[in-house]
């Protein structure tokens, strides 16, 4: 079982957060840290209505799965290829084969 899982793992992610430094003005620097690089299984999420999903400002939802793992919060950032994202949802299964499930919206 844990070899099927396995082989549906093709995509590489790695997941960030923003570094709680601040500059010499003391604003929140955008630096981000690396929480991880994960191997994941993608998969494109429809809108939630057909008329959001079809709007002109909708966002493109993604679903990943990976290994269980307790480090991503939602709010974190998911770099995949030239995708960056923000993760809405953290989802922690432990039916049959423990794993992660995370969804995540690109940004603009």
């Amino acid at each position: 079982m844990g070899q099927e899982f396995s082989g549906i793992l093709r995509e590489r992610i790695s997941i960030e957060r923003q570094a709680p430094g601040r500059d010499a003005l003391a604003s929140a620097e955008p630096q981000y840290m690396t929480i991880g690089v994960f191997w994941a299984a993608a998969e494109a999420l429809r809108g939630g209505t057909a008329s959001e999903a079809e709007s002109r400002s909708a966002m493109n939802r993604w679903r990943f799965i990976l290994r269980e793992t307790r480090a991503i919060k939602p709010g974190d950032r998911l770099l995949w290829g030239e995708h960056v994202m923000t993760i809405s949802s953290v989802i922690l299964e432990h039916r049959l084969i423990p794993k992660t499930i995370l969804q995540a919206e690109e940004k603009r």
